[in-house]
């Protein structure tokens, strides 16, 4: 399910025209390595929630300063951002709910 957050946040964010392509929402929405979405795809791996945080950080962010325009565009994708930042952290915790109910299932809490 997080991949295909991720996915979606990038489409948006190349229709927004913040982003050129694959590689720089790498780089400057996850604070990864430029191929870090095809590593991702390639070996059947989610996200790391680092790369969940700081795509969730940025997109309140920047869903803050798009809110405070008189643009009635820059208010339309302020909506848009707020709605994936909310998609972003609920993967996010849905991601650490299952690491701490494993950790718990194990005995190690």
């Amino acid at each position: 399910m997080t991949k295909t957050v991720l996915d979606e946040i990038k489409h948006a964010l190349m229709a927004a025209k913040a982003v050129q392509g694959e590689q720089e929402f790498c780089v400057a929405w996850l604070g990864k390595n430029a191929s870090y979405m095809r590593v991702l795809r390639f070996q059947q791996l989610q996200p790391s929630a680092d790369a969940l945080a700081v795509c969730a950080s940025k997109l309140n962010y920047y869903t803050q300063r798009l809110e405070g325009s008189n643009d009635s565009k820059h208010k339309q994708w302020a909506q848009r951002f707020a709605v994936l930042h909310s998609k972003c952290t609920t993967a996010l915790n849905e991601q650490a709910r299952t690491k701490w109910q494993a950790a718990e299932r194990m005995g190690a809490v």
